[in-house]
């Protein structure tokens, strides 16, 4: 596992992590249909509740820091982080979409161009 950046004023907590990619986990397994992970969907809360919380804790420690909040860089970073993500995902969606259903091919040309939008307005 990477080791976090030393900075005096970011607290890094491994466990966070692991909940969040356990939360991660019990969602693909319910999308897959295992049977022993009926409430994978709970899953999805747990990750956006840690989300949610280690975002506010770093805006709290920037307020902290400098008595300000730089929204600019703030969007800036996570647009960083997750449009990469966000593409390879329409990518690999719309290749599998291509080779093995191509009757859904229609209405994906509609999810794709409506999930650029998304993302380009947040």
């Amino acid at each position: 596992m990477p080791k976090p950046l030393n900075n005096d004023h970011t607290r890094y907590m491994p466990g966070l992590d692991g909940l969040r990619a356990f939360a991660v986990f019990a969602v693909i397994f319910y999308h897959l249909n295992v049977g022993w992970a009926p409430g994978g969907l709970l899953g999805v809360g747990v990750f956006f509740v840690l989300s949610g919380y280690l975002i506010t804790d770093n805006l709290i420690a920037q307020w902290a820091r400098s008595g300000r909040i730089d929204w600019k860089d703030f969007w800036l970073r996570r647009l960083r982080r997750l449009m990469p993500a966000l593409l390879a995902m329409i990518a690999a969606v719309t290749t599998w979409i291509a080779v093995f259903d191509r009757s859904q091919l229609a209405s994906l040309r509609g999810d794709v161009l409506s999930a650029g939008r998304r993302s380009r307005s947040r």
